[in-house]
This record gives structure tokens, C-alpha cells and sequence, in this order.
């Protein structure tokens, strides 16, 4: 009796707790990086990489875990073709480095207000970052649980070896400092 009741109570708790991550793709139509960097030390110009594929496991109070994502730069787009093109060649040189990648290492925080830590791999340089990012909330569609996220970060360009930088009236075309925020969709597979 003794033995059943515990048996009983056992598989109770493992079917009703919640599991500790799910494999989740992150979706290609919503998610990507964005960018804004200062033009000329006057304008915000603004522009955004599109997702190439990602992959999340969705842990605890759904934290997004072991995140990596990879972003395509020969799409990169600011609404302005003359300008994507000195980006593309210039700048991000996506002929050598058509890709941007960011692989998790670790997660702390809440959904409200979590630090995710990981390695971001621009213009064939790899450096450490934290992403200040924050939950946004679920929803479910034909069956299947998506969940939503925003991050961000600022980089110095120049610590990825993107050192390009011609001036206008002693002021740079395109500044060092690039915020960096990534809006994403992670989808139950």
C-alpha cells in the first residue's frame, strides 16, 4: 500500500511539473537583428539583418536557453540601396563574412529583466557579449506555443575589425558605436 501511494504521488509530480526546456525554432519571418547607428554625428539610421536560422530551448519561467542564432548580412537593409551597398562592401565586407552568429553561454535574471551571455561573431571576430533582454510574453496558434523576446546591446564596430571609417567635414560617415536589438519569435517544433 505504502508502496503504491508513493509510486502514485511520484508520477503525480512528474507529470505535473513543468518540463525544464523544449526545443523551440526561433521563426525566420519574426525575428531579427536590428541596428541604429548615428550618420554624420546628426541622424539615427536604422536597419535590420533578417534571421538565416536559430534555434532555443525555453527553460524555467520561460527563459530563452542555449540560443544560437544566425543572422544573413548580404540582406542586410536600411531603405536606402545606395547605402546598403557601401554597408555590404565597405563595411561588413559580405563577400568574406556573410553571416552574423550568436551562440548563448548563460542566462541570469527573470522573464522582466534577464542578462543573456554569449559570443558574437561579426566580420569573422568573436567577441563576448551581454544582451539586456526581456520576455514579452505566449501565445498559442494552431496547437503550437510561441513566445516572444526583445534584447539588446551596443558594440563598438571597431572591436570586429570593421575599422572603415571615412570623414565628412572631420566628422565619420558612420559612427563606432552600433545598438544592436533582436526581436524574436521562438515556435514549438
Amino acid at each position: 500500500m505504502f508502496r503504491t501511494a508513493l509510486f502514485t504521488a511520484a508520477f503525480g509530480v512528474l507529470v505535473t511539473a513543468p518540463a525544464l526546456a523544449a526545443d523551440y525554432t526561433l521563426s525566420r519571418p519574426h525575428t531579427q537583428a536590428l541596428f541604429t547607428v548615428r550618420h554624420l554625428v546628426l541622424t539615427q539610421v536604422h536597419g535590420q539583418i533578417p534571421l538565416a536560422s536559430g534555434e532555443v530551448d525555453i527553460g524555467p519561467n520561460n527563459l530563452p536557453m542555449n540560443a544560437t542564432e544566425t543572422f544573413d548580412v548580404s540582406a542586410e537593409d536600411t531603405h536606402d540601396a545606395n547605402r546598403d551597398a557601401t554597408l555590404r562592401k565597405d563595411y561588413l565586407q559580405t563577400d568574406k563574412y556573410p553571416t552574423i552568429t550568436f551562440v548563448e553561454r548563460s542566462i541570469e535574471g527573470t522573464p522582466s529583466a534577464f542578462t543573456m551571455t554569449g559570443d558574437l561573431t561579426i566580420h569573422g571576430v568573436t567577441k563576448s557579449i551581454a544582451l539586456k533582454g526581456q520576455y514579452l510574453g505566449t501565445m498559442e496558434n494552431k496547437g503550437k506555443k510561441l513566445l516572444a523576446y526583445t534584447a539588446s546591446t551596443q558594440i563598438d564596430r571597431r572591436d570586429f575589425g570593421m575599422t572603415f571609417g571615412p570623414l565628412l567635414n572631420g566628422a565619420l560617415v558612420v559612427d563606432n558605436a552600433v545598438v544592436i536589438q533582436i526581436e524574436a519569435e521562438a515556435d514549438q517544433k
